[in-house]
């Protein structure tokens, strides 16, 4: 069933007859003619663009000079140069080609799919970012495995076909947009995981093959998340971390240097990327085994020797101790690199130009920070304004159903103040937080503008921010007598509430419903508040109020966050989703699927036959 190279000479052999349908050079041409700035650029060292050769449909060789330094208001820094070079490559290998075309799905019952998956991420709380690796691994569980068990005679080439499906029905990739090779590109990334899997006969100490399936997969399902849709992602993060690395010194005296470097890398994933713990493994697994992407036979049986080594230390580095205070040294940088990474998406024709003036630059990093602050208002806007509504209406469900029952049960009677405060005061607050979230404005765009002239141009001084991650001893002292102080916060805070809520005649059932309702209403709103100031270079000033009222909610978001927490943990409702209802949803829209094309071709077969 398993499909994996025994070597690599059968590895290139297979990537012949896999690209024997590949672009002419004629489309090859074409395709670079469109990235004229962008090859001006690389080749303006020398006063010459290179040239793409085709030697065959199988053979690329692509001669690219690097940037030039006769650039108008400054010359490019090293990194960006590399970073340039880099993106042309990447280029040159997405480029299009002949194909068998590519997958086109009926959207019919395309909606279902698409509501289906708007109900089960909101069940399951994750990060936009992490939303389509998400899917792509539940998918992936619920089609390979049976009963916790894999499917041994899976037919992994349609299991592909039918997981690209399930994503453009779910409009996680664009209909009729993806080539129909990827197919079987996906197929080999499954069959290699399939393999290990199969073949995994030593597990790491303590962890169960159950933790290891879903470790594996999440892994997998990162690699299927690059191979469907290539981001380019990798390369701006590589592009930060040299930078990064090039103005910023990192002292210790008790972390080597490798576990400085590795975890810079990571704190870049986490603050610019939004990488969850599966993409940085799927990354860290890459810089263990390099050629991972297309390994062999031989080299998948590498891993499975090394195994429980291999995990222990990626786990080691997702887990860092300070790997928190890193992230948010590391978050002040990445708004630059966001703004960065969406100028170059959309004026790949362009770059040249643009990188070639800095004036011209700046102007674009204007234009592109405006349009980003108008949609973060709108995002946070329109989420407001759907979470009052929605918290609106389940407090009153709620009460309806339970509290009060509740209060004619317990006390023969309905006590109207506390029910009215349980259902107006949370939707209540999240409003006036919400509406106090500040967009940054002209000055966090002139400070992003100063960060990207430091990365794109060259700087001349070779100074460099010392900086350290480790708490002196009386830091430490000073550490454990704030934890006593924020307990006895925390006593106050919920006492004192409480006191004030039994005097307004709350039951001890409403009081914990109260508690419960608030704390997740402010865990979600500062989670609101934290996504409209990504973009934002430096910290808002806070007053008096802001800190009194920081006081105030900290155990409250603490409180919600072990409420959320918990609530993961309980997965037998996104059980239920996956396997009673998304398992026969999907069912019935793939057999929709097939119907519609047998009624088409049919219909086709009428039309075409000549009279």
């Amino acid at each position: 069933m398993v499909t994996v190279y025994e070597n690599n000479e059968d590895k290139n052999k297979d990537v012949l007859s896999s690209n024997s349908n590949e672009a002419k050079v004629e489309e090859v041409e074409r395709v670079m003619s469109s990235n004229d700035e962008l090859n001006t650029l690389l080749a303006s060292k020398t006063d010459a663009v290179s040239s793409v050769k085709v030697s065959s449909a199988n053979e690329r060789e692509d001669n690219i000079s690097k940037p030039g330094n006769s650039l108008k208001h400054g010359t490019l820094s090293s990194y960006v140069e590399t970073f340039l070079n880099n993106l042309q490559l990447s280029i040159n290998k997405n480029m299009p080609y002949e194909s068998e075309g590519n997958l086109k799905v009926s959207e019919v019952l395309g909606g279902l799919a698409r509501l289906y998956e708007r109900i089960r991420t909101t069940v399951e709380y994750k990060g936009e970012h992490v939303l389509r690796r998400n899917a792509i691994e539940r998918i992936l569980k619920r089609l390979i495995w049976e009963k916790g068990n894999l499917i041994s005679d899976a037919n992994v080439d349609k299991l592909s076909e039918n997981l690209i499906k399930e994503l453009i029905w779910a409009r996680y990739l664009k209909n009729d947009s993806i080539a129909k090779v990827k197919i079987s590109q996906v197929s080999r990334a499954i069959n290699k995981y399939l393999f290990f899997l199969e073949n995994l006969d030593n597990l790491p100490k303590g962890v169960s093959i159950t933790q290891i399936r879903n470790w594996i997969w999440g892994i997998a399902s990162s690699e299927i998340e690059e191979t469907v849709d290539p981001s380019n992602r990798e390369l701006y993060v590589v592009l930060m971390n040299e930078w990064f690395n090039s103005n910023y010194n990192w002292i210790s005296n008790s972390i080597p240097k490798h576990e400085r470097e590795v975890q810079i890398y990571l704190a870049i994933h986490r603050s610019f990327t939004k990488s969850d713990e599966a993409v940085m493994r799927y990354h860290l697994l890459r810089k263990e085994f390099t050629n991972w992407d297309n390994a062999t036979k031989d080299e998948v049986y590498q891993l499975i020797n090394i195994f429980p080594k291999i995990h222990q230390e990626i786990e080691d580095h997702i887990n860092f101790s300070g790997r928190m205070l890193l992230f948010r040294r590391m978050q002040k940088h990445s708004s630059a690199f966001e703004i960065f990474r969406a100028i170059t998406q959309s004026e790949v024709k362009n770059l040249g130009k643009l990188l070639s003036n800095r004036k011209l630059f700046d102007e674009k990093i204007k234009e592109v920070c405006e349009g980003k602050y108008k949609q973060i208002k709108n995002k946070v806007n329109t989420g407001i304004i759907r979470s009052v509504i929605y918290i609106f209406i389940s407090k009153v469900f709620l009460a309806l159903i339970i509290e009060i029952p509740y209060e004619i049960f317990r006390f023969g009677d309905i006590r109207y103040i506390p029910l009215f405060i349980n259902i107006g005061f949370p939707p209540f607050l999240m409003w006036i937080i919400g509406m106090s979230i500040a967009i940054p404005g002209a000055k966090n765009t002139q400070l992003i503008i100063d960060k990207l002239n430091s990365v794109v141009y060259s700087n001349e001084s070779n100074s460099k921010v010392v900086f350290s991650t480790e708490r002196s001893r009386s830091n430490n002292i000073l550490l454990t007598a704030f934890s006593a102080i924020y307990a006895l916060l925390f006593i106050l805070v919920f006492g004192g509430i409480s006191y004030i809520l039994l005097g307004l005649n709350f039951s001890f059932f409403g009081i914990i419903i109260f508690f419960i309702f608030i704390s997740l209403v402010l865990l979600f709103i500062y989670r609101v508040r934290f996504n409209a100031t990504q973009l934002r270079v430096n910290k808002e000033d806070e007053g008096l109020f802001d800190h009194i009222f920081s006081y105030i909610t900290l155990p409250f978001l603490n409180f919600g966050y072990l409420i959320s927490a918990g609530l993961s943990k309980l997965n037998f409702l996104t059980i239920l989703l996956d396997f009673i209802i998304e398992a026969p949803l999907k069912s019935i829209i793939e057999i929709f699927e097939e119907w519609s094309s047998y009624i088409k071709e049919k219909k086709e077969e009428v039309i075409e036959i000549p009279e």
